[in-house]
């Protein structure tokens, strides 16, 4: 994260910022802890860096890295080395199989391929390969690009969702981002990156500990309610926020402030919705949720 930020700063094109991140991986490397909890965990990063006239696909092992150029109608990487010659001398098998790389991979690139606008990326985010999520006990649901934590031996979730448009160029660009975990249960609110927006987290926020000042950390309770059954729970109010994504994706494009406050009032009505969505998760699953969210000290969901 400490290169993409480099990389977002320093660089006004997407060719510059490959340049960016070569340049600081060749002379620093990368590094530091990936997880504020479990400080010894690391991995190596790729990055899709795009701009209005092209697309580039950089990918890591250490300071050695490798570059393509993206020359097809879609791209996707998704948490293994997928240029075949970098891969072939670098990847990780085991690792590779535990992330599930492969699957979650080729079904993002081939709702990509398909895309004709954000809706069908919005869709793509969401995709959990069936009806919801489908867990195995080392990964949880790690093989679909709507991730859902739950392994025993990696317990990985989507944190926050983004999709840009670029068609307009870059200072006419849309975006999109939730601001928040599990895209399936999310909203995802139009925001310009040229505007000034309301603060989302902080350096409190970024506490592995549940806090209402954080938007974040407010639609986790939803969110962790709806885990009980989420095709069931999402099933009672995705007709009312797909409709609201369909007006700014087609006709306005409220300022982020006013889009969040409206979508936040959606929640607390959907979160009353969701309390007698009965528990349907296995054992295992249960307790390790139960497990996060003692640690967490997340408030037990209620009616507004």
């Amino acid at each position: 994260m400490d290169l993409l930020r480099l990389a977002l700063e320093r660089a006004a094109t997407a060719a510059d910022a490959v340049s960016v991140l070569i340049d600081l991986l060749e002379r620093h490397g990368q590094g530091g802890a990936c997880s504020a909890e479990h400080p010894s965990f690391h991995y190596d990063n790729g990055f899709l860096v795009a701009d209005p006239t092209g697309a580039f696909v950089v990918e890591t092992a250490g300071m050695a890295h490798a570059v393509e150029e993206v020359r097809g109608r879609a791209r996707s990487i998704s948490n293994g080395l997928t240029i075949p010659s970098f891969a072939r001398t670098y990847a990780d098998p085991l690792r590779g199989a535990v992330a599930r790389h492969t699957r979650r991979s080729a079904m993002t690139a081939r709702r990509a391929e398909a895309a004709t606008g954000p809706a069908d990326l919005v869709a793509a985010l969401r995709d959990h390969g069936g009806a919801g999520p489908s867990y195995a006990a080392l990964s949880g649901a790690l093989g679909a690009p709507c991730a859902h934590a739950g392994g025993l031996l990696t317990s990985t979730q989507t944190t926050a969702s983004w999709v840009a448009d670029l068609r307009s160029g870059v200072a006419g660009a849309d975006h999109w981002v939730t601001a928040t975990s599990a895209p399936c249960l999310s909203t995802f609110v139009p925001v310009r990156v040229t505007d000034p927006v309301p603060e989302l987290t902080g350096p409190d926020g970024l506490r592995n500990r549940f806090d209402p000042a954080h938007r974040w950390w407010r639609h986790e309770v939803l969110h962790r309610a709806a885990l009980r059954d989420p095709a069931r729970a999402v099933a009672r109010f995705a007709p009312e926020r797909d409709a609201l994504e369909h007006r700014w994706f087609h006709r306005e494009r409220p300022a982020l402030a006013e889009a969040l406050e409206m979508v936040e009032g959606r929640e607390r009505r959907w979160l009353a919705a969701l309390l007698d969505v009965p528990e349907s998760r296995p054992r295992w699953l249960r307790r390790l949720w139960s497990g996060w969210d003692r640690s967490a000290q997340m408030p037990a969901a209620s009616a507004p």
